[in-house]
């Protein structure tokens, strides 16, 4: 495990910088937030569409990989779901968000850049796929679900509408999309165009990675109770081994495709968690959860690569 130490420090290294950056007022919150939008509007959606654009579609669609990764994520979120709702007696909202955060990765932020510098090329693959997974089902699904339980005067079509319009204006969507259509129909861009979208694509992984210890340096303490608890045991335990079982179970992924996808999988929930919770009043449990798993995830990020390289 100690030949994992030099994969996995430079990450935590990265987001050390942003974390100290702000906590010594360097840079303030604000302009970690506004970074923030920076690689998640333009240089995530680059990296996305830069990478699509430089693979085969064939091998880029594997269908096994995203029911596989679809079928885990799923089971992670009705497990948490049950819990939070049957077993801790929690309200519909507070359980869907709870089950948001237990099935929903990092991928772009975190889980990326630690499955690149483990596999190389192969995570450009596996990475819209999961986001594909992740913006199209998972999160959907937790704020219907939420929404409905708030009663806001909007019914179960009104809610699916808003959905589906937030997704058309998502600028890592429409980078899929774009990436799978102009692949398909063989489009190679020119070094004009070529050019200035890779070096957007280069400043996504550094940028991410400083933006997450911002964001993890702005968070206030808060207990850590039975809802936290779950939330990070059922992101960084149960969400990698029901996605492992599924891959399992349907078979066809390549081995290279699969341990990126498993490393995805094994990453802390996505960086905007306690801001999507925030609506339902869950931005204080969402903030405690996102501090503690992504500290937690050095130690369960080493663990999974040292089972899921061996086997790549």
């Amino acid at each position: 495990m100690t030949q994992l130490l030099p994969l996995i420090l430079p990450i935590f290294l990265l987001m050390a910088v942003g974390f100290v950056a702000v906590r010594t007022r360097f840079i303030a919150e604000a302009q970690v937030q506004a970074l923030g939008v920076f690689v998640l509007n333009f240089a995530l959606p680059a990296l996305i569409l830069n990478a699509l654009l430089r693979q085969d579609l064939r091998q880029t669609l594997n269908w096994s990989y995203i029911a596989a990764y679809a079928l885990g994520s799923l089971a992670a979120f009705g497990i948490a779901f049950a819990v939070a709702r049957v077993v801790l007696r929690r309200p519909l909202d507070a359980s869907a968000i709870a089950a948001l955060g237990a099935s929903a990765a990092n991928s772009g932020f975190v889980g990326f850049p630690v499955a690149h510098l483990a596999l190389g090329a192969v995570a450009l693959t596996a990475l819209p796929l999961s986001m594909l997974v992740e913006n199209i089902l998972i999160i959907p699904l937790a704020l219907a679900l939420a929404e409905m339980a708030r009663q806001q005067g909007q019914t179960p079509g009104q809610v699916a509408l808003g959905t589906v319009r937030r997704l058309s204006r998502s600028p890592l969507i429409l980078a899929i999309l774009a990436g799978a259509i102009l692949a398909a129909i063989g489009v190679h861009l020119p070094d004009w165009l070529a050019t200035p979208l890779s070096l957007m694509a280069n400043a996504s992984v550094p940028c991410a990675l400083f933006v997450v210890g911002g964001t993890l340096a702005g968070l206030g303490a808060t207990s850590v109770g039975t809802d936290v608890a779950l939330v990070v045991a059922g992101k960084l335990i149960l969400h990698p081994l029901a996605v492992a079982v599924s891959f399992a179970l349907i078979g066809g992924v390549p081995p290279q495709l699969l341990a990126a996808g498993l490393i995805l999988a094994s990453s802390p929930m996505l960086t905007i968690y306690p801001i999507l919770g925030a609506r339902f009043g869950q931005e204080k449990a969402g903030a405690a959860a996102l501090l503690a798993a992504t500290a937690l995830s050095f130690l369960t990020l080493l663990v999974a690569l040292s089972l899921i390289l061996p086997a790549a």
